[in-house]
């Protein structure tokens, strides 16, 4: 596993929270309590890993050290910002030095400093 696909988990739990949710919203109309019910508990159980994931990398995130390099890794990773977002939260202008240099170099940061969590996955 990458730090980038590391990282991503707690989108990717987002999306399938919201694709659950979108299910349930569906199914509503439907007369089948058991399927509706199995749906609220699997959005409920991703919540929770959610939660826990996330903070976990956020504490992660936040013994990084450098300031920019976690305001960036939050706000893009966990809070789910827009690159955009993301220059503005660090008060830049161009959203590609953001994106491309300042996001590398905090990967490479991450990376460096939890390189056993990359060794064991």
């Amino acid at each position: 596993m990458t730090v980038i696909e590391y990282l991503n988990q707690v989108k990717d739990i987002d999306l399938r929270i919201r694709s659950l949710e979108g299910e349930l919203a569906d199914s509503c109309s439907e007369d089948d309590a058991e399927y509706v019910e199995e749906l609220r508990s699997r959005i409920e159980e991703n919540l929770a890993i959610c939660k826990e994931l996330r903070l976990k990398i956020r504490e992660e995130i936040q013994n990084l050290g450098d300031n920019r390099s976690c305001v960036l890794l939050t706000e893009y990773y966990i809070r789910g910002r827009s690159w955009e977002d993301v220059a503005a939260a660090l008060d830049k202008k161009s959203v590609k030095h953001v994106r491309e240099g300042m996001h590398q170099r905090a990967l490479n940061l991450f990376s460096e400093k939890y390189s056993k969590i990359f060794s064991e996955i």
